[in-house]
């Protein structure tokens, strides 16, 4: 009977920590996006990492797989603080769409937003 009742606690346990992880997923996908009016950047896209992140590296394979090598550039904390600093960053992973006029959006988190608003990249 108790090996019964572990294994009930596995599966709402189990349930519980799926249900955080889709709370959590949601909350960050209402990230209000950011229009910055000037970025100093030339227009593109930007990606905003530290050596430190572990979904840095999902994002980045994410643009790569979408725009490829170089249809990106990446700015990481650790080489580029002032670049962070310049754009108001402050968290990783987050993405710069920028447009002809130097303004962009900065969408914080994962890049899917950002690639489907490239399209309407001139704020």
């Amino acid at each position: 009977m108790d090996d019964l009742w572990a294994r009930v606690g596995l599966v709402v346990g189990a349930l519980v920590v799926a249900g955080i992880a889709v709370m959590v997923q949601r909350v960050r996908a209402r990230q209000p996006v950011e229009t910055i009016a000037h970025t100093g950047l030339r227009r593109g896209v930007y990606l905003f990492s530290s050596s430190g992140c572990a979904t840095c590296r999902r994002a980045r394979e994410r643009l790569q797989a979408t725009l490829g090598a170089s249809g990106y550039v990446e700015f990481s904390w650790e080489e580029h603080p002032e670049r962070f600093h310049q754009v108001g960053v402050d968290a990783v992973p987050s993405v710069l769409l920028v447009g002809d006029e130097g303004g962009g959006r900065l969408y914080r988190g994962q890049p899917e937003r950002a690639l489907r608003d490239l399209e309407r990249l001139d704020p």
